[in-house]
């Protein structure tokens, strides 16, 4: 049995601005120990490439029709800032076609899409690469969203160029679409910041944001909004998404000033994660689903809950080798209230340190990232879940946990010969744990 008050209930790191998605913006680009490969632009082998026939809906314009080249060479940031205040018109065409190729843009602010359109390119084959203009010192944005009804599909938006970088950025927005895109940073090769999509940059409440059927790889963060915003984002859906070798958290979220709620990640793959981070970070957010999602090989914790989240599920999802250096596979902390860990697989067999699968615990000593007092997670459940342990590895852990159950787990390990080999309960209150199945027998 391991010490849960000793192995996984350290919290420090996560109140140090370098150290987690859920403190910071602009966070290391790379694992430390990893050594930078060279830049090749272009879609890595190992990240998905949407494919299908290009979006076209209603009267429909060209970029290449306003004089933009595509050939990776010429400047065409002037014929896509013509084309889109042409589909900006009332009447004007609905959507603009951005054909197969190579867009170079040199941008001093960034491309703002109008309200109602939609920037539809050749699935996997159109590719925006967004730099700083001659001149130009401030951060790179590549993408400007803050109109209703704006879809991006079937676009590659490649960051090239070692800058401080947002590939997306969102405003107050309402029915934005995110298809069949891929965002690459390459935060593997260079040294700066690059942010996949950026959310809640205006002050009021943003409603019915979905990103389907894309890759985000080599980012730093994939989806954040910053700790300052105080904007209200709610009804975010991620579906089907791929997440590979980003630097920090893959979907952080998480605003202290601001607030998520309605946020749903179904059926969306993260692997591939040497960094601090995790697959999916929740704080400051209300009814959260995180389901059928597979996980696999993150240093650090898969999902991460925290700062007074409420009514979170975290279901029918496959982790593997998942906290491989430190946390769990799922870390309740802080706050956290009515969280649902039910019906997933976790393999911790290739796990060498001593972690539980699921932890909660209060988090530490001091202030929350957010500047909140700390709390324990209350009304945790853990139920129904198949748990393969390597040695040394516990299924459940719960620290000063008040209210909560652990029941219907069935778990396979070594080490597993009593439920206090399974289940570490310190100083909790009313957990309930029965129906548990341990190598094959109920306990």
């Amino acid at each position: 049995m391991i010490d849960a008050g000793r192995a996984w209930s350290r919290r420090g790191a996560l109140r140090l601005a370098g150290a987690t998605g859920l403190a910071v913006v602009a966070a290391p680009a790379a694992c430390a120990s990893a050594a930078p490969v060279p830049l090749v632009p272009g879609i890595p082998a190992d990240v998905p490439t949407p494919a299908g026939a290009p979006l076209r809906e209603g009267p429909v314009a060209d970029v290449r029709a306003l004089g933009a080249r595509g050939d990776g060479r010429a400047d065409d940031a002037p014929a896509f800032r013509r084309a889109l205040q042409g589909v900006a018109t009332p009447g004007g065409p609905r959507t603009l076609a951005v054909p197969a190729g190579r867009y170079r843009l040199a941008l001093d602010e960034p491309l703002r899409v109008p309200a109602g359109v939609i920037v539809a390119g050749e699935p996997g084959r159109s590719f925006l690469l967004p730099e700083p203009a001659p001149g130009t010192r401030a951060e790179l944005v590549g993408l400007l969203v803050d109109a209703p009804g704006v879809t991006l599909d079937g676009l590659v938006v490649e960051r090239l160029v070692d800058v401080d970088t947002v590939l997306v950025r969102l405003g107050q927005v309402d029915g934005f679409r995110l298809s069949r895109s891929v965002l690459l940073g390459h935060t593997d090769a260079l040294t700066r910041f690059a942010h996949g999509v950026q959310v809640g940059t205006a002050d009021g409440t943003s409603s019915d944001l979905a990103l389907t059927d894309s890759s985000v790889a080599t980012t730093t963060y994939g989806l954040y909004q910053a700790n300052p915003s105080r904007a209200v984002t709610q009804g975010v859906a991620v579906r089907g998404c791929t997440f590979v070798r980003n630097a920090d958290t893959d979907l952080e979220f998480n605003s202290p000033s601001g607030s998520f709620r309605d946020v749903r990640v179904e059926r969306c793959t993260f692997r591939d994660h040497d960094a601090p981070g995790f697959a999916v970070g929740v704080a400051h957010c209300a009814d959260v689903a995180i389901r059928g999602c597979t996980v696999e090989r993150y240093r650090m914790e898969a999902v991460h809950v925290e700062d007074f989240s409420t009514d979170v599920l975290v279901e029918d999802n496959t982790f593997t080798a998942c906290g491989l250096t430190e946390f769990a596979h799922v870390q309740v902390i802080a706050g956290a209230r009515r969280v649902t860990v039910r019906g997933n697989r976790h393999d911790a067999t290739m796990n060498t340190r001593p972690i539980p699968i699921v932890g909660g615990l209060p988090g530490g000593e001091g202030l929350t990232a957010g500047g909140r007092p700390l709390d324990p997670p209350t009304e945790v459940t853990v139920a129904d879940n198949e748990m393969r342990c390597a040695a040394g590895i516990t299924a459940v852990a719960f620290d000063d946990v008040p209210v909560g159950a652990i029941t219907g787990n069935r778990v396979d390990g070594p080490d597993l010969d009593a439920p206090d080999d399974a289940f570490v309960l310190r100083g909790t209150g009313a957990v309930r744990v029965e129906g548990n199945v341990l190598n094959g027998r109920p306990s």
